[in-house]
């Protein structure tokens, strides 16, 4: 009985041995947007894939062979199961009381008006009228996707058009509510600094996009995440919440697929690198993340 449990402790040590890898050095020397998935266990192929959730025409990569490798897939997942619809969002990014220029004092308000103005032609009246009930975050969101207006392509649209037309499943990491609650449980101190930032730094936020769509087309997620997270922002010093604890609640979803299905995973590409990144931590797994360029 000795000699047998003897043996079958050498033999799982050897297993367990076997898939155990060397997680990537940071930063690693080989990268890519697309990973493919690997291990002995495995019996299909799985796909990792980052992307930018706005993100320019010019910087939008969708050659045929990542087309290909979501139309094989059995299971598409992206961050959230479908792109979500206005009414879905409506509800977290309206104010519960009051007004949005109660969180601002009187100086910030006449900058934002200034702001609204300059910026988007939109005079004083009508933003008390329009946007009076949005939350700080909200408005930040919208004035980034109106200076972008009509020049964007969509990861997440592109992605669900491939797998609905190849009756592909589709399933999500987290909720609209889940990932909407990031922007919930910031304070209002927060938001309004957030907003600030924004009319502060003026053409600087969009210089700072396109520096970030740059190093997004040479393909490098850890530069990716390093330029995500080193930026002096509000949204940077909440890494915890928004990158990481997000990517080690991720990881046993995003096993139990590769383990029972061809699946090809879509995340945002700030998820990808970094020592607490989805690669390393499936690599910390054992499984094998291999870089396939496009």
């Amino acid at each position: 009985m000795k000699f047998c449990y003897t043996v079958c402790f050498f033999f799982s040590t050897i297993i367990l041995w076997s898939q155990e890898k060397q997680v990537s050095e940071f930063p690693m020397k080989k990268s890519s947007l697309l990973w493919e998935i690997s291990r002995d266990d495995l019996q299909g192929k799985s796909y990792l894939f980052g992307t930018m959730h706005l993100i320019e025409k010019d910087y939008f990569i969708f050659p045929k062979k990542l087309q290909k490798r979501i139309k094989n897939s059995e299971i598409l997942v992206m961050e959230l199961s479908e792109v979500p619809e206005y009414e879905d969002l409506i509800g977290h990014l309206i104010l519960p009381t009051g007004s949005l220029f109660d969180l601002f004092t009187e100086q910030q308000t006449d900058s934002i008006f200034r702001w609204a103005k300059d910026k988007f032609q939109i005079k004083e009246a009508d933003f008390r009228a329009g946007f009076s009930k949005l939350k700080p975050f909200a408005i930040m969101q919208m004035a980034i996707q109106l200076q972008f207006a009509g020049k964007t392509e969509s990861y997440e649209l592109s992605f669900q058009k491939v797998a609905k037309k190849h009756n592909i499943e589709i399933n999500g990491l987290e909720t609209v509510n889940e990932q909407m609650a990031l922007f919930d449980n910031l304070s209002n101190a927060e938001q309004v600094e957030m907003l600030m930032e924004i009319i502060r730094e003026g053409d600087e936020t969009i210089n700072r996009i396109r520096e970030l769509q740059e190093l997004y087309v040479q393909q490098n997620v850890d530069s990716l995440f390093l330029f995500i997270t080193e930026d002096k922002s509000v949204l940077s010093e909440k890494q915890n919440e928004f990158i990481d604890a997000r990517n080690e609640k991720w990881i046993p979803k995003i096993v139990t697929y590769v383990t029972n299905n061809n699946t090809f995973i879509a995340v945002g590409a700030g998820h990808l690198g970094g020592v607490n990144g989805i690669i390393r931590l499936l690599e910390s797994k054992g499984y094998n993340l291999t870089p396939i360029k496009l």
